[in-house]
């Protein structure tokens, strides 16, 4: 055989004369197969589906029942009381809130104390059945947060070109707020939002002053995940209205802390003061300190992108409006106030160029680079030059404008001929980015083609299925596990001081680095009656400061425009820190977002409209009442 070569390490030599052979071993991998880890998630997410479908047959036609859904032997308290009080305010309905709101022990806190008696109470069930389910409850939890992957990518397939559309109209605090909102709900995800933000910020396309009213907007967007969330418990009017309130807390915070907040930052600037303040020595990162800092990110993408993958970049080509073009070659800056020269008008002003054109094009007194010509066309003397992305048709032959692409001097510059054709960047300009699709990879694409439009609402259909039935799956197995001691010492945990549970609330969001996520799996133990509101807000609010620390996280790794970056990841910590010192530490105030929670929670249980009020709810507050501001903006400013 061959010789093996003197410098290969002696353990190899040793490892071929083992197996008999001096050859040196190439390892030929073969051609790349499946990965399938799209088919899993789908498989696991139609699991659930099947799961809640047999325990809800189960629950119907198996299970004996007794008259109420009491175990027997639970706890005893006088029946016959608590229906009464039930069947009374079902006929008083609508006057049924005012008596609540003046009588100390209301029919809905009785309530309530009964759902956790009947928590804390021990139970007889075997341990050995309590284990094994504890493991499905991991195991729908993880497919839990599978399908909030799948669904944020669902809607991003629906809603990503629309809502990074949206962002060029924001001119006043109000529109940008609205924006901000609604392009968060398109996509379900505020740290979507905030990329973006910090993106166009970054290549000067929104001011620092725009974008904090952008975030705030983005803040009350995040908490539509777990307002649908919690009308998953549409099956049991207690648990919904106990899930609902619980949900609505996180709306009501901030819809209250941008109600004081975007006035008193609107009349003096002093949040992007003080951050500038802070920020404006960050240097950009550069090496290999460049990677972000992720926990649980990194197991739960490679199954939803194995599903359907979805291209980023687009949304940012759109946001900062590459779609005309978009050059690839890097000029100096003498280079491109050369050809400034050629196409302009005058040094401030280029709009005669492009119908895409925006003035931060020019905003170093010349075109930016990216923003480059394929071809220019000679004119009369006196007027600007013709400017193309596409080959103009008249152009079969063309003279280089640079004589060479290295120190860009050009001989013609400042004396072309009239109708000849130039080349600048030639074949190097990428058009039709703002076209290309959404859907880039994953088992929709590679093996069932379907269309952006198409896998969207696949996905979110089955995704909100996926999540109901997760949800149902996982309350129903932790009425027997927790039961008794279990519940017992998370009442002590989440009930020992609210501002341990803040720290809770941010620890968990940092760890799973998405606040819906949070609000989300800690909704349905609100909903069944194991957390009480008091204890839901300082866990949400926790939730909040998290999800910002997520974005500084992402403005130290910021490779281009550090300040800015850290500006805006900055102004979400305070907005949401200022918030809680005003809202949550005097308990007279604190009252304020609690009862306003309450009273949401209350709306549901209204016998002729209450199932329907979440719905109505949502709709208004994150898609109508933006949509309508954003359309009125959109009209203004064309």
């Amino acid at each position: 055989g061959l010789q093996p070569t003197p410098d290969a390490n002696m353990s190899d030599v040793m490892m071929r004369h083992l197996l008999g052979s001096d050859k040196k071993i190439e390892h030929d991998p073969g051609p790349k197969g499946e990965s399938g880890e799209g088919d899993a998630c789908l498989v696991m997410m139609f699991l659930v589906i099947a799961a809640a479908g047999l325990i809800m047959l189960y629950e119907k036609f198996i299970r004996k029942h007794d008259g109420l859904e009491v175990d027997e032997g639970d706890f005893v308290e006088d029946v016959k009381d608590s229906t009464d009080a039930k069947a009374k305010a079902a006929e008083e309905g609508v006057t049924f809130t005012q008596v609540a709101l003046t009588n100390e022990m209301t029919a809905e806190e009785k309530a309530d104390q009964a759902a956790q008696a009947k928590w804390l109470t021990p139970s007889n069930e075997n341990p050995i059945k309590k284990a094994v389910l504890t493991l499905l409850v991991f195991y729908c939890l993880w497919v839990f947060l599978l399908t909030l992957g799948v669904m944020g990518t669902g809607f991003k397939l629906l809603g990503g070109k629309d809502s990074a559309k949206m962002f060029d109209v924001a001119d006043n605090p109000i529109s940008a707020l609205m924006i901000g909102i609604l392009a968060t709900v398109l996509v379900q995800s505020s740290s979507t939002t905030t990329s973006i933000i910090v993106s166009l910020v970054g290549a000067d396309e929104l001011s620092v002053k725009t974008a904090i009213f952008m975030i705030m907007g983005a803040n009350i967007g995040t908490s539509v995940t777990n307002t649908i969330v919690a009308m998953g418990h549409f099956a049991n009017k207690d648990d919904l209205r106990r899930g609902f309130a619980a949900a609505t807390v996180h709306d009501v915070f901030n819809m209250l802390n941008v109600l004081i907040f975007l006035p008193l930052n609107w009349i003096y600037p002093f949040f992007e003061k003080m951050t500038y303040e802070m920020a404006k020595d960050q240097e950009p990162c550069d090496g290999d300190d460049c990677n972000k800092t992720e926990f649980l990110k990194p197991y739960i993408s490679p199954y939803s992108k194995g599903v359907a993958n979805y291209d980023k970049n687009v949304a940012k080509y759109i946001s900062q409006n590459w779609c005309a073009g978009q050059c690839g070659k890097s000029y100096s800056t003498d280079a491109m106030k050369k050809i400034s020269e050629e196409v302009c008008t005058s040094s401030t002003d280029c709009s005669n160029v492009h119908k895409n054109y925006e003035s931060n094009w020019m905003s170093k007194g010349y075109l930016a680079k990216k923003r480059a010509p394929a071809y220019i066309v000679g004119t009369a003397s006196g007027t600007p030059a013709e400017f193309h992305y596409d080959k103009p048709a008249a152009c079969s032959t063309s003279t280089k404008f640079f004589d060479n692409d290295t120190n860009f001097t050009s001989t013609v510059a400042g004396s072309l001929t009239a109708g000849t054709c130039y080349e600048v960047c030639g074949s190097k300009v990428k058009t039709g980015l703002c076209d290309k699709r959404l859907l880039k990879g994953g088992l929709l694409l590679d093996d069932w083609d379907m269309t952006d439009n198409g896998a969207g609402t696949f996905l979110t259909v089955v995704s909100l299925i996926s999540l109901c039935s997760c949800l149902f799956v996982i309350v129903y197995m932790l009425q027997i596990i927790v039961k008794g001691t279990a519940a017992r010492i998370l009442r002590k945990v989440v009930g020992f001081n609210g501002y341990l549970n803040i720290a809770i609330g941010c620890f968990i969001t940092i760890m799973v680095q998405s606040s819906s996520i949070t609000t989300s799996t800690l909704t349905p133990l609100a909903a069944v009656g194991l957390i009480n509101l008091e204890d839901m807000l300082p866990l949400t609010l926790g939730a909040n400061i998290g999800t910002t620390l997520t974005g500084i996280m992402a403005a130290t790794v910021a490779t281009s425009n550090p300040v800015q970056a850290w500006q805006v990841a900055l102004c979400h910590l305070f907005f949401n820190i200022f918030g809680i010192l005003v809202w949550y530490p005097v308990p007279i105030i604190r009252k304020v977002p609690l009862d306003g929670a309450r009273f949401l929670g209350k709306m549901t249980t209204n016998p002729k409209w209450g199932k329907v009020f979440p719905l109505v709810y949502t709709f208004v507050v994150f898609f109508i009442i933006p949509g309508i501001a954003y359309g009125i903006t959109a009209a203004a400013s064309a």
